[in-house]
């Protein structure tokens, strides 16, 4: 170990916390809150005295009191100007002069103006509208009446003819004032209606206002209280994930230091093991006896495997790291150059290896060519015998939704789904999360050749990735393989 503690890569070694850092410390955010929270109390004071001048301009321009006053004056100035033709109309069939006949004209004249006018009042209620057009309807025909009757001269009239000419005046005149006596009865419902409101308004918006900037402060006040629970909650979070952090890259600086021992320290000696082996078996294969050259055989084969471990557990602990820089990774380019490194085994197995078009991802090139050769390397090793292996590669984009066990934050994300399906051997699917555990194998080494690690190094790219990867499988009919990146660059 002296040499390992003299090498650079374990004396560099330190922790990287740099992404627990925040731009404000736990005081300076404490006091951010304060201010927020004194900012807040001061803009609902202002916002209440606000809402209580505004209230008060509202109810004053909202009450209809006034307007409905001023239906009911326009009603009783035509009844009045009404009854003025009427009085005028009746002076002049008895005195026949001008003047009564000129003030009945004057004032009949004037009534179609008020009458517009209360048309333009009750624009606001179709009934009351109703009623002012059936006014003026009315209206026109007792017009029509007194202005023939000013243009008559009343002295050819007889008695009899005189009070026709009265009866119907009157039964005219109190037609319209039947009318205008509905309309001033709405009016006069909406009058008492709108006064009780408005009491009832002016009486309740103080005590309203002052309950909503109650409940307001109280929502603050615990919302503040809230706030500094969760601060002190969240520090303590920090510390402790700090601490985990810490581990980790600790862990991490440890396996870093194993690995430089695997590539270095524990190489050597097993070189010269399979070397001292192979030497032993070839000087002296005339003086061995049987059992000595089987022990000799299977040295060389044990440290044959040993190799094969070391080997694929440092291409395993590379995979942990990510590379610092992403980029567009075309799985098309990817899929094009695992064909030609492993081209030699396809013609082997006189594979056929069928793919759609797949997409364009953001991740690390060498990891995902990784994560494809080892699957499609391990569709290769477990093919049926005596049968051509047939891989056939698909793509489609689902919700995070629709993947089993996916993180609640990436519910909503779009991922890639790239489904890997041959005709090998298969598996039963209570195996289906044993295979991408490290080192573990369903067949006997003597069957199949190989570690068990290629499937754990998937598992670890597409982690690497921020995605997942899934498999079932049937026995003697083949696998499939579910491979989950995410579309948004962001999440990688």
């Amino acid at each position: 170990m002296e040499n390992l503690r003299q090498h650079p890569t374990y004396m560099n070694i330190s922790p990287e916390r740099h992404f627990l850092k925040r731009s404000l410390s736990e005081e300076q955010l404490s006091w951010a809150i304060r201010f927020l929270f004194g900012i807040s109390v001061f803009l609902i004071v202002i916002l209440s005295i606000s809402y209580h001048s505004i209230n008060q301009e509202l109810i004053f321009y909202s009450e209809k009191v006034d307007h409905t006053h001023e239906v009911l004056d326009n009603v009783q100035d035509i009844r009045t100007r009404l009854y003025q033709v009427t009085y005028y109309g009746r002076g002049y069939l008895v005195m026949i002069d001008s003047v009564n006949r000129r003030n009945m004209l004057e004032r009949l004249a004037s009534v179609p103006h008020r009458i517009d006018y209360l048309s333009e009042l009750t624009q606001d209620s179709p009934t009351q509208h109703a009623k002012v057009d059936s006014l003026r309807h009315y209206f026109a025909l007792y017009e029509k009446s007194v202005v023939n009757f000013g243009m008559s001269d009343p002295a050819k009239l007889d008695l009899s003819s005189k009070l026709t000419l009265l009866r119907n005046g009157t039964s005219k005149t109190e037609n319209l004032n039947e009318i205008l006596d509905r309309i001033a009865s709405v009016e006069n419902k909406l009058m008492q209606e709108r006064i009780i409101s408005r009491d009832n308004y002016k009486q309740q918006i103080f005590r309203f206002n002052w309950v909503i900037m109650g409940v307001a402060l109280a929502f603050l006040l615990c919302s503040f209280l809230l706030l500094e629970r969760e601060l002190k909650r969240t520090k303590g979070y920090r510390i402790e994930l700090e601490n985990q952090v810490e581990n980790l890259n600790r862990s991490n600086a440890e396996l870093e230091q194993f690995a430089y021992v695997a590539s270095h320290d524990l190489q050597e000696p097993l070189r010269k093991i399979r070397s001292f082996a192979d030497l032993l078996k070839t000087k002296n294969k005339d003086n061995l006896t049987e059992e000595s050259k089987q022990i000799v055989g299977k040295i060389i084969k044990s440290a044959s495997r040993m190799q094969l471990l070391i080997d694929d557990l440092l291409a395993f602990s590379r995979s942990i790291d990510s590379p610092r820089e992403i980029e567009q990774v075309d799985l098309n380019d990817i899929l094009r150059d695992v064909r030609a490194n492993i081209k030699g085994k396809m013609q082997e197995h006189n594979a056929d290896i069928r793919s759609d078009t797949l997409p364009t991802v953001t991740g690390y090139g060498n990891q995902l060519t990784q994560l494809f050769e080892n699957i499609l390397s391990n569709s290769l090793k477990y093919c049926k015998p005596g049968l051509c292996p047939e891989i056939v590669i698909t793509s489609s984009e689902i919700s995070g939704s629709s993947i089993a066990g996916i993180r609640e934050s990436q519910l909503e994300d779009i991922f890639h789904q790239i489904v890997i399906k041959d005709n090998g051997i298969g598996f039963r699917n209570e195996y289906a999360e044993k295979i991408f555990v490290i080192f573990q194998r369903l067949h006997g080494q003597d069957d199949y050749q190989g570690s068990g690690i290629g499937l754990a190094i998937c598992r670890k790219v597409v982690a690497n990735h921020n995605g997942y990867i899934m498999a079932d499988g049937e026995e003697g009919k083949g696998a499939r393989f579910y491979i989950y990146l995410p579309q948004n660059s962001s999440t990688v």
